[in-house]
């Protein structure tokens, strides 16, 4: 007995427009996204660099691209890990319109899409600067 195999028309044409939105995103990945994300990231970095020194509920602020991560503490000698206050700055930033992740236990990770422009770094910079504020001030 002989199988046979039969493809629809239809679905051959799916499968062509898939693969052709794939190679698009590959290349938008390739020529756009990555260099934003190195210059976007940078960026933060850099916005973020004497955040320490004004917040002493900052144990470090270090990352690469845009995977940033903003490490709370109660004590920068001891580096007493902070969760509770992360959790507070991470509830605060959302209500500003600013989503951000925990990451481990004290750390708040900055995560923005790959295409994220100057305005939008800006806010999300002076959002979690405001917030970072605003719960070392309840302390």
């Amino acid at each position: 007995m002989q199988s046979v195999v039969h493809i629809e028309e239809d679905g051959q044409q799916k499968a062509f427009v898939s693969v052709a939105a794939s190679l698009v995103t590959i290349g938008l990945l390739e020529r756009v996204y990555m260099a934003n994300a190195l210059r976007m990231g940078a960026y933060i970095i850099r916005h973020t660099a004497d955040w320490q020194k004004r917040h002493r509920i900052l144990g470090d602020v270090r990352g690469r691209g845009l995977m940033i991560g903003v490490e709370l503490v109660h004590d920068q000698d001891s580096k007493e890990k902070a969760p509770d206050l992360r959790n507070r700055v991470i509830q605060m930033a959302f209500q500003k319109g600013l989503l951000l992740l925990g990451a481990g236990e004290n750390t708040i990770r900055i995560a923005p899409p790959l295409m994220i422009d100057n305005e939008q770094a800006e806010f999300a910079v002076a959002t979690l600067d405001a917030c970072l504020t605003a719960v070392e001030g309840k302390r």
